[in-house]
């Protein structure tokens, strides 16, 4: 059978078709900056959480951290059948803190300037410190490399949609701040178990504006 020719059809006709054709085809996601690869699913494997401007109630990131297998475990074992106490929370804590692999993604739902950004870095690390997570040298050290790093910012802040990455292996830090349009801002890779402590510490101390939504939301997340 021959093959059918284009040759009769017309070239607006062409052009229109590859136009169509090119909006209808589905969009490329960019891959995420840093290894999503080796955590757990289901329940027990996430906190996550909305965090509010509670004066205003505006809607500010979605926080959400993604923990190990074993640890989504130990989570299971701890709060399954169980109702929230702060001594609970305490154990959480401490399970969620010594875990070898954990992924934290902060989404941006709304512009936040360089200083506000920093000042809550900064709000974090000092919760970290007065609780014993740090000592006041690290607090001071991360503090100046953090600022430093991010130092590129400015004048333009963070955008509404943009996505914070910290990928933690053991006392390995991966760091990325990914653009809405998949562009890596802001990237580094410190190593030491205070860096660690700074990003899971400033989260889950005592005191923190975060720490009892994430542990609730273990509670909840059996019921799903």
């Amino acid at each position: 059978m021959p093959r059918p020719s284009n040759r009769n059809v017309p070239l607006p006709a062409i052009v229109l078709l590859t136009a169509v054709l090119a909006r209808s085809a589905p969009a490329q996601v960019p891959p995420p900056p840093v290894d999503t690869t080796g955590l757990a699913q289901g329940p027990f494997a996430t906190m996550e959480m909305l965090y509010e401007r509670t004066i205003f109630n505006v809607d500010v990131l979605r926080l959400q951290v993604d923990f190990d297998p074993g640890t989504a475990s130990e989570l299971s074992s701890l709060v399954t059948g169980r109702e929230y106490d702060e001594a609970l929370a305490e154990q959480v804590v401490e399970v969620a803190l010594a875990a070898p692999d954990v992924l934290v993604r902060s989404r941006f739902l709304r512009d936040v300037s360089l200083d506000q950004f920093l000042d809550g870095m900064g709000d974090n690390l000092r919760n970290a410190r007065d609780k014993g997570y740090l000592t006041a040298d690290e607090e001071s050290l991360i503090s100046r490399e953090t600022r430093a790093k991010y130092a590129v910012l400015a004048g333009r802040g963070i955008q509404e949609g943009e996505v914070m990455w910290y990928r933690i292996r053991g006392d390995s830090l991966h760091v990325a701040l990914e653009s809405n349009d998949g562009e890596v801002l802001v990237e580094d890779r410190p190593v030491g178990p205070e860096r660690r402590l700074a990003v899971l510490g400033g989260y889950l101390a005592p005191d923190s504006d975060f720490r009892e939504q994430l542990i609730r939301s273990l509670f909840t997340s059996q019921d799903r």
